[in-house]
């Protein structure tokens, strides 16, 4: 999800639960179905450009949050692997099984679709070159089919770099470095090749604010929890308001106010280590399946009945609760009924001892 994809880790080797991040990537995940039903499926599929309510619109920032926990999640778990060689083939292992299959299930079932319903798509994206790239999730001009893998490419990216601290932390340190000199000039003087739109985007910088986060957490003084909570918390929001009835900001500026506020609230949950409810914490562990799921089914739901028109007949927000409900729903049972079985058959299996 960006999308966070990462490995279920509330409960890991040190059985050190974090059960209030699995919960916030729950919450990361419904804010990015609020906002894709919100700006897009009511006003393109239904009421011809009326939306719910403006608000809703930093949905998106559910995305930026999942990139910031995403760093700190590979950065806690990982810690003990940087400058260990032998453990880079299984890292890079685990983190292709956590996010292809399932991506590759919903997109498959996603083309299929789209070869019944001719003249969806125009015939180039579903070309054989087209479609290697989507499987792939290598960046190109076109967006992917499956809209929302736009941020798959920026996860495998960071776990890309993250893997040369793994296999020598010189050589981590010093691509790290390039990698954000190249995202900082990219971010003010763009270059020209669309691979770099995705190789030095200011997304990028999200990551490393998590992995700032999973750094310095258990230094933060206990003290100190309850006021990272509130700013941090207070500033993710303002900033996404304030773009939806003030001001746009620069991706830029985003990222980094986004970043610390976010960086403030994970720090300090993992710090406190603070319980939740369960369903949160299943949920939160369906986030990935929510957010590949989500919008093909609500484009399921609302494309058939705006050409019956029924639409007319019923109030914004009673289809808004309907497509939003239905999307997790779809959601946690593709995560209860395959995503779950199909990571357990392919996790990877430690030798057994002699």
């Amino acid at each position: 999800m960006p999308p966070s994809c990462e490995v279920q880790w509330h409960r890991h080797r040190h059985s050190q639960r974090l059960e209030a991040l699995q919960a916030c990537r729950m919450i990361a995940a419904v804010a990015v179905v609020l906002f894709h039903a919100n700006n897009f499926v009511l006003p393109l599929r239904l009421y011809d450009g009326g939306t719910l309510w403006r608000g809703f619109g930093m949905g998106y920032a559910g995305v930026e949050f999942f990139f910031v926990l995403s760093g700190f999640i590979i950065a806690h778990i990982h810690a003990a692997d940087i400058g260990r060689p032998e453990r880079a083939g299984r890292f890079l292992q685990k983190r292709f099984l956590r996010i292809y299959p399932s991506y590759w299930i919903v997109l498959s079932a996603l083309i299929l679709i789209y070869v019944a319903l001719e003249g969806t798509v125009a015939p180039s994206r579903l070309s054989p070159a087209a479609l290697l790239r989507d499987y792939l999730l290598i960046p190109a001009p076109q967006g992917p089919l499956l809209s929302v893998a736009w941020t798959l490419k920026h996860e495998i990216l960071f776990y890309l770099v993250f893997v040369l601290f793994i296999l020598k932390r010189e050589i981590g340190f010093a691509v790290f470095a390039l990698w954000l000199a190249g995202t900082l000039s990219h971010s003010l003087a763009p270059f020209e090749a669309p691979l770099f739109a995705t190789l030095f985007s200011p997304y990028n910088i999200l990551f490393v604010m998590g992995v700032a986060a999973a750094r310095l957490h258990r230094r933060l003084p206990e003290s100190l929890v309850r006021p990272f909570l509130a700013v941090g918390g207070a500033g993710f929001l303002l900033v996404g308001l304030s773009e939806q009835f003030l001001v746009l900001w620069p991706l830029l500026l985003r990222c980094l106010a986004y970043g610390l506020a976010a960086a403030a609230v994970i720090a300090a949950l993992a710090r406190a280590q603070l319980a939740a409810p369960g369903w949160c914490v299943f949920l939160g562990d369906a986030s990935y399946a929510i957010y590949l799921v989500h919008l093909p089914v609500m484009n399921m739901v609302a494309v058939p009945l705006a050409r019956t028109g029924l639409q007319g007949f019923l109030p914004p927000a009673v289809l808004f609760v309907v497509l939003v409900a239905l999307a997790i729903l779809a959601g946690a049972l593709f995560h209860r009924t395959i995503e779950r079985g199909l990571l357990a058959a392919l996790r990877p299996r430690r030798p057994a001892a002699l």
